[in-house]
C-alpha cells in the first residue's frame, strides 16, 4: 500500500457516519467495563519483597561485581608490616578517601534512568518511583556494607592502626557523604543531583587529601565517645533524609522535570 492509497482510505473512513450509540451498545460497553474492573481487582499483587528479590538478580550482580573488583584493587593500597613505617595520618586520609569512593560508585546506578531517559517508564510502572529508588538503595547498601567490611578487615590486618580508629575513618566519611547525597537527592532534579553529589564527594576527598597535619586533630585526637557521637548524629541525619524522600519530598515529580 502506497502513501496515496493510504491517504484515500483514511479520508474515506473519516467521512463515514459514526455508528449510532443505542441502549444495547451502551449496555455492552458497561459490561466490558465491569469485566475489566473485576480483572483489575483480582490481579495478583506484587509484594515489595518479591520486587526487591527481582532487583537483586537484575542489578545486584552488576553493582556487587564492580564493588568486589574495587575491593580487590584497594587491598593493594595498604602497606604491610614490613618496610618503612607509614604515617598514621596518611593511612587515615587513605581510608577517608576510600570510604567516600565506595559511595561514589553508586552514583552512576542512580543516574542511569536519567541518562537513558527512562523516568517516564519507571513512573508508569506498578511500583512508584520512590519504591524503585528504595529497592536500588537497599541493593547498593548491601554491597557498600560488605565492601566497607572488606576494607576494614584489610586495614586491620595489614596496618598498625587501632581497630576503633579504622572503624571511625570508614564510617565518618561514608555517613557524611551519604547524608549530603541523600539531601541532594530529595531536593534537586536528577541531573543536578548527580553533578552535585559528584562535586560533594570529590570536594570531600580533595579536602581530606590536602588537609594539613596541624588541622587534622579530629582524625587522630578525638575521644572514642566523641567519634561515636558524631557517627550517630550523621546516621540519624541520613535516616531523616531517607524518610523525607519516602514520605515528604516530590521525588516522583522531579524525575519528570
Amino acid at each position: 500500500m502506497n502513501r496515496k492509497t493510504l491517504e484515500d482510505e483514511l479520508k474515506l473512513v473519516l467521512r463515514e457516519t459514526p455508528a449510532p450509540t443505542d441502549k444495547a451498545h451502551l449496555e455492552r460497553t458497561l459490561l466490558l467495563a465491569r469485566k475489566e474492573t473485576l480483572q483489575k481487582q483480582n490481579r495478583k499483587r506484587i509484594s515489595f519483597g518479591w520486587f526487591l528479590q527481582k532487583q537483586l538478580s537484575y542489578i545486584g550482580w552488576k553493582i556487587w561485581g564492580m564493588q568486589c573488583l574495587f575491593l580487590l584493587v584497594t587491598v593493594g593500597f595498604f602497606p604491610g608490616f614490613s618496610g618503612d613505617p607509614i604515617n598514621p595520618l596518611h593511612l587515615a586520609k587513605l581510608l577517608f578517601c576510600l570510604s567516600v569512593a565506595v559511595l561514589m560508585m553508586a552514583l552512576p546506578l542512580l543516574y542511569r534512568c536519567v541518562r537513558y531517559r527512562m523516568q517516564e517508564i519507571e513512573a508508569a510502572s506498578r511500583f512508584s518511583s520512590v519504591k524503585l529508588l528504595l529497592a536500588k538503595l537497599i541493593v547498593i547498601g548491601i554491597g557498600d556494607l560488605v565492601l566497607l567490611c572488606g576494607i576494614f578487615l584489610a586495614a586491620a590486618i595489614k596496618t598498625s592502626l587501632p581497630t576503633d580508629s579504622v572503624v571511625f575513618y570508614l564510617c565518618f566519611p561514608f555517613l557524611l557523604a551519604c547524608g549530603g547525597c541523600l539531601f541532594l537527592l530529595g531536593h534537586l532534579p536528577p541531573h543536578l543531583f548527580f553533578m552535585g553529589s559528584l562535586a560533594l564527594c570529590t570536594a570531600l576527598m580533595l579536602g581530606c587529601s590536602i588537609l594539613p597535619e596541624r588541622y587534622a586533630f579530629f582524625l587522630q585526637s578525638a575521644s572514642p565517645a566523641g567519634r561515636a557521637a558524631v557517627c550517630a548524629l550523621l546516621f540519624v541525619f541520613c535516616a531523616m533524609q531517607l524518610r523525607y524522600i519516602i514520605y515528604t519530598s516530590s521525588y516522583t515529580e522531579t524525575q519528570l522535570v
